[in-house]
């Protein structure tokens, strides 16, 4: 059994690494796709901010429309209140129409100017959005680059330690043992054991008690902690 020890030691050596450069290659494009969500935010502003300009110009085209029909019933009228003085009830009409006529007038024209601010206002925060994406796209590109490159580089290394895992592989190691080992590897983060120093667990600084402590000394056989489950060793 020390054999096999010593064989699934060889192996958790690179193991470790191998883990580490797994959890590399899963970090680097969710780290990417983070910085992309953020980029994708400020873009949805942007479009927000256009698609509102828009509608505020629409709105002000209307408004003027609006006015210049009713300045040209004003101006109708008017002529036709001209036109009618002997008749009072009928210039009374006319003018109480003009008056209304000149405060929808007003009243639009008042619109317009709010919506002409609110476009001028507008206009000052996709300046400064622009700026800011600018930016931000010139960073994200860079970014994008290095998880390129540390992708690449870490690809490289996971390929190059899975070769020499497989030339590491022993066949000294029971089937079972193997399959306990494989098995911690995935649940305890790339490290299946844990050495025992004393009567202390390495792995999850547990005390052990003296007759499992007595049973890794002995190494007649695959012991597993307790409490973290990882394969114990005793000190080489």
């Amino acid at each position: 059994m020390r054999e096999t020890l010593q064989a699934l030691l060889t192996l958790q050596e690179i193991d470790r690494d191998i883990f580490r450069v797994k959890e590399e290659l899963k970090r680097l494009p969710l780290e990417l796709q983070a910085k992309r969500v953020e980029l994708e935010k400020r873009l949805g502003r942007m479009t927000d901010l256009q698609a509102e300009t828009k509608r505020l110009r629409v709105r002000i085209k209307e408004l003027e429309d609006q006015t210049s029909v009713q300045r040209q019933r004003v101006r109708k009228i008017d002529n036709e209140a001209s036109n009618s003085r002997a008749d009072m009830a009928l210039l009374a009409a006319y003018q109480h129409e003009i008056r209304t006529l000149k405060r929808e007038i007003s009243s639009s024209e008042e619109d317009g100017l709010q919506c002409l601010e609110r476009v001028e206002e507008l206009g000052k925060q996709m300046g400064v959005l622009q700026t800011e994406l600018d930016a931000e796209r010139k960073l994200f590109d860079e970014f994008a680059k290095n998880v390129d490159t540390e992708t690449k580089a870490a690809t490289r290394r996971r390929d190059e330690l899975v070769t020499e895992r497989a030339r590491r592989m022993s066949s000294e190691i029971p089937p079972e043992a193997l399959t306990t080992y494989n098995r911690l590897l995935s649940a305890r983060s790339g490290v299946a054991m844990a050495e025992l120093q004393g009567r202390v667990c390495q792995g999850c600084y547990m005390e052990m008690p003296q007759n499992l402590c007595v049973r890794v000394a002995r190494g007649t056989e695959l012991v597993q902690c307790p409490s973290c489950d990882r394969i114990l060793y005793p000190v080489i």
